[in-house]
């Protein structure tokens, strides 16, 4: 199977959802003028809002089934024929004061394929979503697909959970800030190479109050090549074709490494330290 992949590399307005949804309609809309034969576009974790939206999370915060956001992208996904990949604060539809810094997959017919709830959170995250507690994946019209959100990227467990139940493809919303890129750059080629996967990673540019992102959006073969980037500090997007079946050929001829696994060795890795 064959997918044509884009990462859109935006830089979003802070606590102005009208103007992220127009400018990302936006972007939906030159990236399938350019590449027609798209199936996926993936934006950056909290692309409708912004990071460093503080307290203001709570009123920007939306149902991941029925908030304006999700209305809206399911729209363009029907209207270009392609499948969406976006951060939002999530509001929990039970427990009205509990937000999540969640991730949601959108199908072309406009449907929402599944949620993902970052379970990583880090720094100041703490102070205004509470963890996912799953690594759920996703069975859709691209395939078997995985969401993580950002720091996620850094722990090799949630890409290796993700691989042991089948994904095919891992896609990473992400808001990597400065001065890390050499970090980002690593832990995206780790994670591909780790699973023997395809990785399709976006991150955002620009500046919030205090923290500056540097982009460098990239889309990451099996064995941790880079089949696509965009390093520069600016908004734009990139895009590549991915095979799954060269992913499956490699896992099965020579990178047995899901064949050769010793789970009765791994106790420590569920230790508590």
């Amino acid at each position: 199977m064959k997918v044509n992949v884009a990462c859109a590399q935006m830089e979003p307005v802070l606590c102005d959802v009208k103007a992220n949804l127009s400018k990302m309609e936006k972007m939906i809309g030159e990236i399938m003028a350019q590449k027609p034969e798209t199936d996926l576009i993936v934006f950056p974790e909290l692309a409708t809002s912004g990071y460093e939206c503080g307290e203001r999370f709570e009123e920007l915060a939306e149902l991941a089934a029925t908030g304006p956001s999700r209305e809206f992208l399911s729209e363009c996904a029907k209207k270009y024929g392609v499948c969406l990949v976006y951060g939002f604060p999530e509001r929990d539809p039970v427990l009205k004061d509990v937000l999540f810094n969640s991730s949601v997959f959108i199908e072309r017919d406009g449907r929402t394929a599944g949620v993902y709830r970052k379970v990583h959170l880090f720094d100041s995250e703490k102070k205004h979503f509470r963890p996912g507690c799953g690594y759920p994946v996703f069975h859709t019209s691209v395939g078997c697909v995985a969401l993580m959100i950002c720091w996620d990227t850094a722990f090799p467990e949630v890409a290796r959970s993700y691989a042991l139940k089948g994904a095919q493809l891992i896609v990473v919303s992400t808001n990597w800030e400065k001065p890390y890129e050499a970090d980002w750059d690593l832990v995206t080629r780790a994670r591909a190479f780790d699973n023997i996967t395809y990785i399709a990673a976006a991150n955002r540019v620009g500046f919030d109050k205090t923290l500056g992102f540097f982009g460098r959006s990239k889309i990451v073969d099996p064995l941790g090549r880079f089949l696509a980037e965009l390093n520069e500090e600016r908004e734009g997007f990139i895009a590549a074709q991915l095979d799954y079946d060269v992913a499956h050929k490699l896992k099965t001829d020579y990178y047995t490494i899901f064949k050769d696994r010793r789970p009765d060795t791994y106790d420590a890795l569920t230790e508590r330290y």
